[in-house]
Parts: C-alpha cells; structure tokens; sequence
C-alpha cells in the first residue's frame, strides 16, 4: 500500500471469502498486534479476542449470525468480547491494571485508585448494562486498528454485529455476567472483485466553525 488512505480504500466489508486461501501466521499475528495496542478509554483495555477456527463451531456460530458466509469461508474468524464485571470499580482485573503503572509513592497510587473508583460508579454506576455500552464503543478501536492493519497486507475483513448475541455467546460458553460479545471479524482473501465504494461528499460530511 502506498500510504494509508489506500489502505483505508482497500478495506471493504467482503461478503464471501476464498476458503483455500489461508492467511500466514505471521501476518496474522500482526494483525492480532494492531488490536492489542489499541486504544481505550483510561487504558482498560476493555476487550477480549477470541479467534475461532474450529470448523462445527464456526457453522453453530453462522446459523445464528443470519447465515452469512463470512463467517465459514473467512481463513480466520476472530470474535471480540466486551467486559463487563473485570471492569467493574472493585474488581481485581481493575486493581491490576491500576498496579501495573509504576507509581512513584503510595499518595500517587491511591490517587489512581481513587479516579478509577470514582470514575466507574459515577460514569456507570457499576451497571452491567451501562458498563457493556462503554466496552461494546471501546472494542470498535481494536477492531477498526486489525482491519486496517489486515487491509496493509492485503488481507480482507467483514466487521459483523448482524448476529444474535447471547446464542452467540452460549455457543462461546461466555458468562454474561462477565463477557458479552461485541463484533465479529471474519479475515481472508476476496472471492470477488471488490465493489464500488460510496461515500458522501467531503463538503456533505464536515461543517467548519471558524
């Protein structure tokens, strides 16, 4: 790719794979790295991956994802969870991210304890549903980072949320109390030329307050 708007041009939902093309390991592992280091909001990391390559699994997950074939002809399937009781004000997953930092003196680490505290109830008030809102937004950076990340290599991608998600998260044996699943991410290689792309124009999209 020459720069990243052709990276970002190439990215397109592709809605059948090639299924005798495989993606490297290593390529995937890339991939995989760009959605590790992404962003969050006050670094929670508020996602979980989960790559699903068993084959009976991936036909359960696509009878109950509007049988799209995205999902079994992709060379690589990855689901993203969303947290929710690890991101909780008083769960130990919160505490531990909190004592990774490297703290100069106790003042500086009860004062982080305390934003998060403080942070979390008022925000979210230590509800399932509200904390799930603010991980499923969060889960879009990692997920948009491995798109685009696939797209430099010449790797397709189909972001999917067109799925029941508690049949989903059963068929994972997901606690929904502590997970819940936010996006799908089928990656491979086109089948079909890739279709036109259209978008609005720059003048329609952005308004300018001078």
């Amino acid at each position: 790719m020459k720069n990243y708007l052709d990276i970002i041009n190439f990215r397109h939902a592709c809605k059948i794979f090639d299924d005798t093309k495989k993606i490297k390991s290593e390529d995937f592992d890339f991939i995989l790295e760009a959605g590790r280091v992404s962003p969050s909001s006050t670094g929670l990391e508020q996602w979980d991956f989960v790559v699903v390559q068993n084959p009976a699994l991936r036909e359960k997950i696509r009878k109950v994802s509007w049988d799209q074939p995205q999902i079994t002809t992709c060379s690589h399937l990855v689901i993203i969870l969303a947290k929710i009781s690890d991101i909780k004000s008083d769960s130990k997953y919160v505490a531990d991210m909190i004592n990774r930092r490297p703290d100069k003196t106790p003042q500086e680490h009860e004062a982080r304890v305390n934003f998060y505290k403080n942070f979390i109830t008022e925000n979210f008030k230590d509800d399932d549903e509200l904390l799930f809102q603010w991980s499923h937004e969060q889960c879009m950076y990692p997920a948009i980072n491995m798109m685009n990340a696939a797209a430099s290599l010449g790797i397709d991608s189909c972001p999917i949320e067109g799925f029941e998600r508690e049949e989903v998260g059963k068929l994972l044996n997901i606690d929904p109390k502590k997970h819940r699943v936010a996006i799908a991410i089928p990656f491979g290689y086109r089948l079909n030329k890739q279709p036109v792309k259209y978008r609005r124009t720059m003048d329609d999209v952005v308004t300018w307050i001078n």
